[in-house]
């Protein structure tokens, strides 16, 4: 082991230079970080805004099925007995019991409609976050690179993929459903 030689310690501008990447190395890291956090709270939120869109909508299905059977019965009521005062009350509160089904449904319809918009929402923030992260780890491997080959020209594009993962991050934070649709559109104009 005696034969690895270390190498000698940079100075002057070398020194400088390495110092940028090591101070861009880690604000990086930091910031990806604080993101992971904050996109694994996101994606929390999102699996809980699904489970409660499930839940709504299997609610709407079975208050809609209770609905159908009493039509169903009011139909089959109206069909096989003649009118008379006690069908009419029976029909009357069968009704109102159907009624009461379809409201319940439509109450649980908009609950459930209400879930799917918070998850979509979810959604693009986590997108955002998602492209932060792979701009980050790029630019992060970049920066290895760089320390390693020295050649000044990709410490510019890892700063540069590295501000473009932060603008991303930092709309996931701020919420900038904007910045998410102009990159959407991008995306789809290049498929």
């Amino acid at each position: 082991m005696s034969d690895i030689e270390l190498p000698e310690a940079p100075e002057g501008k070398e020194r400088s230079f390495f110092n940028a990447i090591a101070i861009a190395v880690a604000l990086i890291s930091a910031f990806m970080a604080v993101s992971k956090i904050k996109d694994d709270n996101i994606v929390q939120a999102m699996q809980k805004a699904q489970a409660e869109t499930v839940d709504f909508w299997n609610e709407y299905q079975a208050r809609r099925q209770r609905q159908f059977g009493v039509e169903l019965a009011i139909a089959q009521l109206k069909a096989t007995q003649p009118d008379s005062d006690a069908r009419s009350k029976t029909l009357g509160d069968w009704q109102k019991t159907a009624d009461t089904y379809k409201a319940r449904a439509e109450e649980a319809s908009v609950k459930a409609k209400g879930r799917q918009d918070d998850y979509d929402a979810g959604n693009n923030r986590d997108d955002m976050f998602d492209l932060s992260d792979a701009l980050l780890s790029v630019s992060l491997a970049m920066f290895a690179v760089t320390a390693l080959t020295r050649v000044r020209w990709l410490f510019g594009l890892a700063s540069l993929l590295g501000a473009g993962g932060a603008v991303f991050g930092v709309g996931g934070f701020n919420n900038w459903l904007a910045l998410h649709d102009s990159v959407k559109l991008l995306i789809d104009f290049l498929s």
